[in-house]
């Protein structure tokens, strides 16, 4: 299977490609005008196999460096040409005493070539080949065809060839190296976020299974257990066969009118004799409604349950209507019973934890429970579409719901016309 780059490692391969078309271009004049110079004392067919092997390359790769493409072929070309002519230099000359005068002109394009060969993205080839290259320049140097130079000359002008090719060589290989380490991280931490967000998804799953089997599933068992003779017991194990036979909630928008006949469908079932009041309100994505009637029939059924202690049942009423600024949905569900301490609530309770509070954060939303020992109990579902803050508006943010007089849940004076009236508490003593 090929593995593709990342982009660390393509940001460096471009860089080289430049890099190595911009040596070429700025060592050109100098090694074109020598090898003008010099071709007088070399025969024609090398000249000819120099052009072919050395000029042509040459031109191919500062093209492919400008068009950003793969250099790495015209690189490898050229830096066989020039290895190629310097191995036959002392077979080309015609005119020995007039090329013992000069210093042979591939000096002044290998170390070009060499750093050109980092492209490849082998530290090791181009080091062997600059090697290479620099040992066969000082024995071609030490040659009457060459220069007749002395070997310690030779030698000395073979490391500097060399060392001038060696710092881009080494530069480049570090930067790619670097690259493919970081495209490395890069590729595992993608890889820990899908894996993150899978988990996401699974928790987030397994929450809202828990809280449809809280909701339906324990609930029938749970009278069934308790109450045998219960007349709702068959609505119960209705409303929980039906929850597994349905389909996912809708993605389509829906209106409060929606939230209420979910409600009034299922509410039978857990209080039966609970007031439900829809009033008109602003539309909400279909799966947030669906959130909205679960949790609020959550919130009827534990009145129901449990907020009438060991009397009657408490009376129970339903209120959907919009939230005081119009914007967002509000699903009120109060009684007036018992009440409770909410520090005093075992953490296995999952009925406000996973089916009402839980639920609605899962959607964006919030669950507020106002409540106390002897008050009643009063649980608001709000949810309002996200509004990005305008940071030009002298007044800052908006106060978040309930934050003052008339704001929020209409929990003070003002609070709106529809909102429903605040439930009496009781300091915790």
């Amino acid at each position: 299977m090929t593995v593709l780059p990342g982009p660390g490692t393509w940001a460096v391969r471009r860089m080289t490609a430049r890099l190595s078309g911009l040596l070429v271009v700025l060592t050109s004049p100098a090694w074109l005008v020598a090898a003008v110079v010099q071709h007088p004392v070399l025969s024609l067919w090398w000249n000819l196999l120099a052009l072919a092997v050395v000029g042509l390359p040459a031109v191919w790769l500062v093209v492919e460096s400008w068009r950003v493409g793969d250099v790495r072929p015209p690189a490898a070309v050229l830096a066989g040409g020039v290895a190629l002519c310097l191995l036959l230099w002392p077979l080309g000359v015609v005119d020995v005493p007039a090329a013992r005068s000069g210093l042979p002109w591939l000096w002044l394009i290998a170390p070009a070539t060499t750093a050109t060969l980092a492209t490849l993205g082998s530290l090791r080839v181009s080091l062997l080949y600059g090697l290479g290259t620099g040992a066969l320049h000082a024995l071609v140097r030490v040659m009457d065809v060459g220069g007749a130079a002395s070997v310690e000359f030779a030698v000395l002008e073979g490391v500097l060839l060399l060392t001038l090719a060696l710092g881009p060589v080494v530069l480049v290989g570090g930067a790619s190296r670097a690259a493919g380490r970081l495209d490395a991280l890069a590729d595992e931490a993608a890889a820990a976020s899908a894996e993150a967000s899978r988990a996401a998804a699974a928790l987030g799953t397994r929450r809202e299974l828990d809280a449809v089997v809280h909701d339906t599933v324990l609930a029938a068992l749970h009278t069934a257990v308790r109450d045998p003779g219960d007349p709702d017991l068959p609505q119960l194990a209705e409303r929980a066969l039906q929850t597994f036979r349905s389909p996912g909630p809708r993605a389509d928008d829906a209106g409060a009118g929606d939230v209420g006949r979910l409600l009034q469908a299922s509410l039978a079932a857990v209080a039966p004799h609970a007031d439900l009041d829809v009033r008109e309100g602003p539309s909400v994505p279909g799966h947030v409604a669906r959130a909205m009637a679960d949790a609020a029939l959550e919130a009827g059924r534990i009145a129901r349950r449990h907020g009438g202690g060991a009397g009657a049942p408490p009376d129970i009423t339903v209120l959907v209507a919009p939230t005081p600024d119009g914007h967002g949905l509000q699903v009120t569900v109060r009684d007036d019973g018992i009440g409770f301490d909410p520090s005093l609530v075992p953490p296995q309770r999952m009925g406000l934890a996973v089916s009402v509070r839980g639920r609605m954060q899962r959607v964006g939303g919030r669950a507020d429970v106002v409540t106390a020992t002897g008050s009643g109990t009063t649980v608001r579902l709000t949810w309002e579409p996200a509004a990005p803050a305008d940071p030009a508006d002298p007044a800052g943010p908006a106060a978040p719901p309930g934050a003052g007089p008339g704001k929020g849940t209409g929990a003070g004076p003002g609070a709106g016309p529809g909102a429903p009236p605040a439930p009496r508490t009781r300091p915790r003593r």
